[in-house]
This record gives structure tokens, sequence and C-alpha cells, in this order.
């Protein structure tokens, strides 16, 4: 009975705001070729040390199957001068570009009753429990000076169930109904996450890259737009 009740609870995540745009760019394809990106994790209360570290790393991954040149920082502070000792910064490129992208993770709201876990247990969890996690990720990104180029928040809601009747209704639906990438579980709701931060991610440095060339070009010779 305490290993079912262990494994009784069915997570699902929600896209909410910026997660559910349709993107252009292939995560896969070399967007980001020769650039020198620097992506800063800020820890905070929602973003622990070793999340954002964890973060930057996942990220720094991402830009860099895309071609990029990446240095991770994941203290609340950014020395721009020490993360560029990281950076190839030496090659010649077409385009000059060098981007700082930064992460910032906080809770939006949290539900969790009391009085509705009392109640699952007290009927031995056949009446479920529910929890609900929304959070927001502030994605700023500035050319290597630190001029503004583009800032965004993308939202999504963690809603998870526990439950014998829920998990077990869950397995019934997984073994009667769902293909293999339809099944809940926390994977599967973790890796939907992924996917979706990820792509968001991807297109929105793709746009800072090719606003920051669209100001390039239209700057005359010798004049700065900063």
């Amino acid at each position: 009975m305490l290993g079912l009740l262990a494994t009784g609870c069915v997570q699902t995540y929600q896209p909410m705001s910026g997660l559910h745009r349709p993107i252009v760019v292939d995560t896969k394809a070399a967007n980001l070729v020769n650039m020198a990106v620097i992506v800063h994790c800020v820890p905070g209360d929602q973003l622990g040390p070793q999340d954002a570290a964890r973060l930057c790393r996942n990220v720094g991954a991402l830009f860099s199957n895309q071609g990029a040149q990446v240095r991770t920082v994941s203290e609340k502070t950014l020395r721009v001068g020490d993360a560029l000792d990281g950076l190839d910064t030496t090659e010649d490129r077409s385009d000059g570009a060098e981007l700082i992208v930064e992460l910032r993770s906080r809770r939006i709201h949290e539900s969790n009753d009391p009085l509705l876990w009392l109640l699952c247990y007290s009927t031995f969890t056949f009446v479920p429990a529910v929890t609900e996690f929304s959070f927001a990720q502030d994605v700023t990104i500035r050319d290597g000076e630190g001029f503004l180029l583009l800032t965004d928040t993308l939202q999504g809601r963690l809603i998870r169930r526990f439950g014998i009747s829920v998990w077990a209704g869950n397995k019934l639906l997984d073994w009667l109904w769902r293909e293999d990438e339809e099944k809940l579980s926390k994977e599967a709701a973790n890796r939907d996450l992924s996917d979706d931060m990820y792509s968001q991610l991807s297109q929105l440095v793709f746009n800072a890259k090719m606003q920051q060339q669209v100001l390039q070009e239209a700057t005359p010779e010798g004049a700065t737009w900063r």
C-alpha cells in the first residue's frame, strides 16, 4: 500500500503566456554559428544556486548545439570581463555579434489547500489532493556592451494530483487509449516544459541576433546607435 501511495502522483504541464507561441527556428539547426553568447542564470528565491547552474548548463548546451560559443554564469552578479575570458573572441566573425542572455525565475502563484490534503488522507487517497504551481521565466537579452535588445516573460503551470483514484485512472487510460508520447507522467510533463522553454529561448535569441544586425546595418559608418 505504501509503495502504491508513493507513486500515486500525476503531474501535468500547461503552457501559459509566451510558452505556446509558434516558433520558426529549428533548435537543431546552426542558427548561432560563431556567436559569442554569455548565459547568465540569476539565483533567487525560486532558483537556488544548484538549479541555476543546471539551467545554465542546459541552456548553454542548447546554444552550443546551434553553433554558438557559450560561457555560462550562475552567480547573482555578472562580471562581463570575467565571462568573456571563457570565450574565444579572437576569431573573425562576419556579424561581430555577442549576446548576453539573462534568465530569472520567479513564482507567480501556488495553491496547496491543507483541508483538501486532510480529506485525501482521511479517505485513503480516494479523494485526490491537487496542488498548482505557476512560474515565470524572465528573459533579457543585451549586446556585449549592455544595450537592451529584447525582453520577454515566459509563463507556465504545473499541476500535481495525488491519490489512488487518480493514479489508477491514469494508468487505465495509458493502457487502453494513450500512445506512448501522450502518457501522463512527471517525466513527460518535464519533457514538454523543456521543449517549449528551449524552443522559445532559441527563437528569442535568434530574434535578438536579427535585431542587432538590423540596427548595425541601419547605423551610418562612424556613428553609434547606443
